[in-house]
């Protein structure tokens, strides 16, 4: 019997050596999701989980409580996770240039990427991330409402003003809109239908052009007072799901929104007649889909694991991963091979396709100008005082461009 418990003791201690050194092999990689929305985090929950079954020698272990704010406010204590998500922004050039970022020029996962987002992503000519989906923003149109009230579907900016007044007319509220905190939002994506550069906001932070001289800040300006004159006053208090609310009840026909509110809307209502179409561009000129890189992956030149998280970012860019993602995600995505067919977007992809695209300009101004700017248009919705719009901006712009 002592022999007998010996050699159960001897047994136990080795599989526990076993186990121990089973558990040290295993690397663990530390991954920061940028999205809150249900529909990408069971996305990205999906793509890991199989990445992680399929790799019994690597742990992918994912946080979702990362954004711009939270990755400067780490890359500054020098604690960038193993790998993370993030937005086109200045920021994260920033820290590629600072070398916190690992160059992946090069790599063979790139040459899945559809070429010119590849090279829309790049940075002097190097790739810093591996671009993933695009976020597109338009106009949201009730189409049950439209049709009840024989209304066409507006391509300009006059037509858009038409169908307000009729709408108006008919008792219903044309917008609702999530206002009471993304009003900055949708003034940077009205800008970048404006212009593709931000060559007037530096010659007003020098001095060069009065801000009523702006073409950009003036026709905002006065686009937003026009979409702000025909709003459900609720959306004042409004956020995302508050507006989504006022639509889906039928008390605004329309909301100016991105694509990533359409799995929302739709899983609140799968029967919601909706279709999502350009918004109309206020000079009369064509109107484009405003278009940004939502989502890459970067890897942090600090990680103790730089072939682990490469082998994640070429999982991630494999053609049948990345449609697993779209399928649930939601958005456009620019891994070669992916099919992307919504019918609620249909409007919105023929557009792309068409070439009738324009790039956000978040992806070029100073980190934080679009927040504080959006400041100064909450204040133009509340005060209609166009002379304090101008001034707020001109003092926002020089503060970011010259400081």
């Amino acid at each position: 019997m002592k022999k007998i418990l010996s050699l159960f003791l001897a047994a136990m201690m080795l599989l526990s050596v076993v186990s121990f050194a089973s558990a040290e092999d295993v690397v663990e990689i530390e991954f920061q999701f940028h999205k809150g929305e249900t529909d990408a985090i069971n996305a990205m929950t999906a793509v890991i989980d199989a990445f992680n079954a399929e790799n019994p020698g690597i742990h992918v272990e994912m946080n979702t409580a990362g954004n711009t704010e939270t990755m400067v406010a780490r890359s500054q204590q020098n604690d960038l996770p193993d790998i993370f998500a993030c937005q086109t922004s200045a920021t994260f050039e920033l820290m590629f240039e600072a070398g916190q970022l690992m160059d992946l020029t090069g790599q063979d996962f790139l040459n899945n990427v559809v070429e010119g987002t590849l090279a829309l992503s790049a940075y002097e000519g190097k790739n810093w991330r591996l671009p993933y989906s695009l976020s597109c923003y338009g106009l949201y149109v009730r189409t049950d409402i439209f049709e009840e009230n024989n209304l066409a579907l507006p391509t300009t900016w006059d037509e858009l003003m038409d169908v307000c007044e009729k709408l108006m007319a008919a008792g219903i509220y044309p917008f609702a809109n999530p206002d009471k905190d993304m009003v900055y939002q949708r003034m940077e994506r009205m800008m970048s239908m404006l212009s593709d550069n931000d060559d007037e906001f530096k010659a007003i932070a020098s001095g060069e052009l009065a801000p009523q001289d702006s073409k950009v800040l003036s026709t905002y300006a006065q686009a937003s007072l026009d979409i702000a004159k025909y709003t459900n006053p609720l959306s004042a208090g409004a956020g995302y799901d508050e507006s989504y609310q006022m639509l889906l009840k039928g008390e605004a026909a329309m909301t100016i929104n991105g694509q990533w509110s359409l799995g929302t809307l739709l899983n609140f209502d799968p029967d919601l007649k909706i279709a999502m179409i350009p918004l109309p561009d206020p000079t009369g000129a064509q109107s484009n889909v405003i278009v940004s890189i939502d989502t890459s992956f970067v890897v942090s030149s600090a990680t103790e694991h730089p072939e682990e998280c490469l082998k994640f970012l070429s999982y991630l860019a494999q053609t049948e991963v990345a449609q697993a993602y779209t399928d649930v995600e939601g958005s456009p995505n620019v891994i070669k091979g992916v099919v992307y067919s919504v019918k609620e977007l249909e409007k919105i992809n023929d557009a792309m396709a068409q070439g009738h695209t324009a790039l956000s300009l978040n992806a070029i101004w100073p980190s934080g100008l679009r927040k504080a700017l959006g400041e100064a248009a909450t204040n133009l919705i509340v005060d209609k005082d166009l002379d304090a719009f101008y001034e707020e901006a001109q003092l926002t712009i020089e503060d970011y461009y010259n400081n």
